[in-house]
This record gives C-alpha cells, sequence and structure tokens, in this order.
C-alpha cells in the first residue's frame, strides 16, 4: 500500500516539474497574456490537488504542507475555474509548488 501511496506523491512531483517547465522564464505579465500557459499550469494545479486526497492523512501528516488547502484549490479549479484569481495562481505555481516539490522530495529522501 504504501509503494501506490508514494506514486501518488512521484506523480505529484511530475506535476510540479510540468509547471516549472511551462512557466520557464516567464513574467508574470507574460502569463497573464498566455492563455495556453496558464490552463496548462492550472490543469496541473488540479491534478496535484486530486492526488493529493488519495495520500493517506498517515503519509500527509509526516509532509508539512497546507494539504486541505491544495485540495481545496482543485475544487475551485474544478468548480469555479471562470472566478479563479490569475495572479494567485502564479504566486501558487511559482512559490507554493516549489516548496511543496522540496517537502515532497525530503520525505521521499531524493534530490
Amino acid at each position: 500500500m504504501e509503494k501506490d501511496n508514494h506514486a501518488y506523491l512521484h506523480l505529484i512531483l511530475d506535476a510540479t516539474r510540468k509547471i516549472q517547465e511551462y512557466l520557464g522564464q516567464m513574467s508574470l505579465n507574460d502569463f497573464l497574456i498566455d492563455s495556453k500557459t496558464e490552463s496548462a499550469v492550472i490543469m496541473q494545479i488540479q491534478i496535484i490537488g486530486e492526488l493529493s486526497k488519495k495520500i493517506p492523512e498517515e503519509i500527509r501528516s509526516k509532509i508539512d504542507v497546507p494539504w486541505k488547502e491544495i485540495s481545496g484549490l482543485r475544487d475551485m479549479v474544478s468548480h469555479d475555474y471562470f472566478s479563479l484569481d490569475v495572479e494567485a495562481i502564479w504566486n501558487t505555481a511559482t512559490k507554493d509548488v516549489q516548496e511543496l516539490e522540496q517537502k515532497i522530495k525530503k520525505y521521499l529522501d531524493i534530490s
């Protein structure tokens, strides 16, 4: 069972890498006018939120990230897509995603 749970963590890491790849050296202004990248990043954030719901509490409790907010953002993306604050998505994608990646890597003991 734990192996499967680690698979979810690795899939989250894949999504964080994709977000960073999509954003590259973009600025906020670049992001705001690039609807394809915006949509791609939002999709990966949604995937992260969906996967986070599949990780058992016993593992989530060992990784200090705001799991409830991560899954809540997934719900917002899914149900209130047109009211998303794109600048907040940018902040999540450029700051929170990197922190999430670092903490999962630390838990999995990978670099």
